[in-house]
């Protein structure tokens, strides 16, 4: 009886699945409308709108004609030209154009929005810095500013308001309060932390705010950052930062099993990097991961940088990092690759040649043992090899 009456149901559903398929007066189709109205405030015409004191800029907006009452997301774009225009790539008869705007980071779901000034300022200093090679700002300039749409959480019904013109906007460059981390730490399940340690991480040398460390995760392994050593206060997690896509590929980055954690799903050795910068009222987190490399370099390799044979051999699991053997005598210069990073910023050695020691904010002008002393310097003789445990923080020569 249960079977047949479970068949009645689902015949009874199926005109119903059909219809939703279909063009119906209750199913609209949703038009893709090429423009809609973003009005000018009326206030901006005669009067200046002096951003440095304002805490908002009301913008008001009809919505796009999709058919039907969508839920809509609206992006404010700005740029100081007279009209927008799109970034292109370089073709045989053409060079490569950037855009000539910039997109606020916060969006809007209503056809009124209070748009954050500060926001709004940030990204007129950037244009007129890039424009003007950071001439000083004049005490009033024309904003043009226009809305990107969308359909709420989908790339379906993307258009662009017309353009308003505020003939007459003062900014200011804010005053600074708040300031970059000077330290960053890594605390989480792989065997160098366990949850109970909290990892030390390097600062990229001429870097603030960018720091890196060498990390062995076995699958799985759930971890958080922190600028502050046990703060879990101030500990930033999945939901907090953001990822780049080499991140996600690489180390297959998702949510982790509880409290927010980050979660790297395929086990490995990263080079785990932190970017810090201030954006308005806060601090910003991106988190890039790849596969770890290593080198030796210098004079025992006879080549300087990420040479190709000067690539540690990592181990399997949480173990010893080994160089290739030395093939002249000298100072070893030994370096993690970190995108966008020299080789001399990412530097470390052997204190008193047993423990790492990264470069950070030290200025090796002519290298460690004439800069730092003998007891930074590891020399090298033809044939030797340095092993380095990225967990421990230790080394030797061999």
């Amino acid at each position: 009886m249960k079977k047949i009456f479970s068949y009645l149901l689902l015949a009874l559903a199926l005109p119903f699945l059909a219809a939703c398929d279909s063009d119906t007066d209750s199913n609209p189709t949703l038009q893709e409308p090429e423009t809609f109205v973003l009005n000018l405030p009326p206030y901006a015409t005669n009067n200046l709108i002096d951003l440095q004191y304002a805490q908002s800029l009301e913008l008001t907006t009809n919505q796009p004609a999709y058919g039907f009452t969508a839920a809509t997301t609206y992006t404010v774009q700005v740029t100081l030209a007279d009209a927008f225009v799109e970034a292109a790539e370089a073709t045989e008869t053409t060079e490569a154009v950037e855009a000539n705007y910039v997109s606020l980071p916060t969006t809007y779901r209503t056809a009124k929005m209070n748009v954050d000034a500060l926001e709004l300022t940030e990204a007129i200093i950037s244009l007129w810095d890039a424009a003007s090679g950071g001439a000083d700002l004049p005490a009033e300039m024309p904003v043009t500013l226009r809305l990107k749409a969308n359909v709420t959480s989908s790339n379906r019904g993307v258009c662009y308001s017309n353009a308003i013109t505020l003939p007459r906007v003062h900014v200011a460059k804010p005053e600074q309060t708040l300031s970059l981390p000077e330290k960053m730490f890594l605390v989480g399940g792989m065997p160098a932390s366990g949850w109970s340690t909290w990892l030390p991480m390097a600062q990229v040398y001429a870097t603030p705010g960018m720091f890196y460390c060498v990390v062995y995760c076995p699958a799985n392994t759930n971890f958080k950052f922190s600028p502050e050593a046990g703060d879990w206060e101030q500990a930033r997690s999945f939901s907090t930062v953001t990822f780049t896509e080499e991140a996600k590929t690489a180390a297959g980055v998702e949510l982790g099993t509880d409290n927010d954690n980050i979660a790297v799903r395929n086990g490995g050795w990263y080079t785990m990097v932190v970017t810090t910068k201030i954006a308005g009222k806060a601090i910003n987190y991106t988190v890039d991961i790849r596969p770890a490399e290593v080198y030796l370099c210098g004079n025992p390799m006879g080549d300087w940088g990420f040479i190709e044979a000067g690539k540690f051999t990592a181990p399997e699991g949480d173990g010893e990092w080994v160089s290739p053997a030395a093939v002249g005598s000298g100072e070893a210069r030994m370096c993690v690759k970190v995108p966008d990073a020299e080789w001399w910023m990412t530097e470390f050695t052997l204190l008193d040649g047993a423990t790492v020691f990264y470069r950070e904010t030290d200025n090796l002008v002519s290298g460690w043992g004439d800069n730092k002393g003998s007891n930074y310097s590891v020399q090298l003789s033809a044939g030797q090899k340095v092993h380095i445990n990225f967990s421990a923080g230790t080394g030797f020569v061999e």
